[in-house]
């Protein structure tokens, strides 16, 4: 089959022929329908300390998808049947753990991660675990199906904001960004704001249903949103994150930043009783159910976010288009 490997701890991937892989007991086997370009694909394709330290080549990266699956392969009952399409939580939880006890699967203590810390879905077939594995309502349109990561981590974040008749700031516009201000439409903010350098991302989120879109912030409005979704990871977005919130207002977190981060301790968590809170991925499996019902009801289409397809053997090329900015979704045709 042909795969996308990082086949040497450096820059840049190989685009070459690998092994069908053997599904092993409690997985499934899966033919690819549909994989998506995450940003932490970006971190991996450029060698970045964080993939340094999460990932040992050779392997097979990609954890965004929709397949439909070939073989099951377990001894006890399940729902997942040959035919069916399916999608992978990224976060393999153990099960064990303290978090695993108390259901806290997604920040499970000895998570492994698809397509991470284990090969994934930038290939034609792919294995997952059967406790990983999520089917797909069919209403729900297929190249949607493999963007449900991102929009689960938005519906997370959301969630979390407690939106409903607030004014809202998005920081950062990528396609998880984007995702969240269509989640907090249809979870009833009163104004969504998104902020972004390029204009391309902003375009894009007034298509998607933004109410405004602008370059940079003007300081008239620091201090006015009672939630914001700091999702760019930014330092300086992080900075007007904490100055646009209201007193008692929420922030939060989910832009991984590439950097420390200092803020003023007094006077944003003491002073203005601000509240922050974080997100890693989705809840487990609540979060996938909020989001299905989101695609079914078509509150949310997520077929505006998606750009750019590429077929599997153009992935140089889909990458560069990803770096550029210059994108919402960018897609890869199995």
């Amino acid at each position: 089959m042909l795969a996308v490997v990082k086949e040497n701890p450096e820059p840049g991937v190989v685009i070459k022929q690998m092994p069908i892989p053997v599904v092993q007991d409690e997985e499934v086997l899966v033919k690819l329908v549909y994989s998506s370009i995450c940003g932490t694909d970006i971190g991996i394709y450029d060698w970045i300390p964080w993939a340094q330290g999460h990932i040992k080549p050779p392997q097979i990266i990609g954890h965004e998808m929709v397949g439909q699956v070939v073989e099951v392969k377990s001894e006890k009952e399940t729902k997942i049947q040959k035919g069916d399409y399916v999608s992978s939580e990224t976060h393999i939880f153990c099960l064990n753990c303290y978090q695993c006890q108390i259901k806290n699967y997604h920040i499970c203590e000895n998570m492994q991660l698809f397509g991470i810390g284990r090969n994934g879905s930038f290939a034609e077939y792919a294995t997952i675990p059967l406790r990983t594995t999520w089917k797909n309502d069919p209403s729900i349109p297929v190249e949607s199906m493999s963007v449900q990561e991102p929009l689960g981590n938005a519906v997370n974040v959301v969630t979390k904001a407690q939106v409903k008749g607030k004014k809202v700031l998005v920081m950062g516009l990528g396609p998880t960004g984007l995702c969240a201000g269509m989640v907090a439409k249809a979870y009833g903010a009163k104004e969504v704001v998104g902020v972004n350098r390029r204009e391309y991302r902003r375009e894009l989120a007034l298509k998607v249903g933004f109410d405004r879109a602008v370059e940079a912030l003007d300081e008239k409005e620091y201090g006015t949103f009672e939630a914001v979704l700091e999702m760019s990871g930014n330092r300086v977005g992080i900075q007007v994150a904490l100055d646009a919130a209201r007193i008692a207002g929420k922030i939060i977190a989910f832009g991984i930043p590439k950097e420390e981060i200092n803020i003023d301790w007094g006077k944003y968590m003491i002073n203005k009783e601000l509240s922050i809170e974080s997100v890693f991925g989705r809840m487990i499996w609540e979060t996938w159910e909020d989001t299905t019902k989101l695609l079914i009801s078509g509150e949310v289409d997520l077929r505006k976010i998606i750009t750019h397809r590429f077929k599997l053997s153009e992935f140089e090329e889909a990458m560069k288009v990803m770096k550029s900015g210059e994108c919402g979704k960018v897609l890869l045709e199995v």
